[in-house]
């Protein structure tokens, strides 16, 4: 899926997803597979998949795309 705009669902809900960097594209760089939150609102929280991987905070500006979404976890199975 194309995105224009990222919507904050809640700031409970963790996702697998995978995630196309607007700078990832321009450097030919592949998708990053990772664990998703969309929080805080207009930004996204991402942990690669990758073992070590650290956690960043991306824009939502910078989200070309993200493909493969899948709920993990929700809020309330915490």
């Amino acid at each position: 899926m194309y995105v224009e705009a990222v919507v904050q669902v809640n700031d409970r809900d963790t996702y697998k997803a995978t995630v196309r960097l607007r700078s990832a594209m321009l450097s030919n760089r592949p998708p990053v597979d990772a664990y998703v939150r969309f929080f805080p609102p207009g930004w996204l929280t991402m942990k690669s998949l990758a073992v070590g991987a650290p956690i960043s905070v991306v824009s939502a500006t910078e989200v070309f795309d993200i493909t493969n979404l899948e709920r993990v976890q929700g809020g309330d199975d915490e």
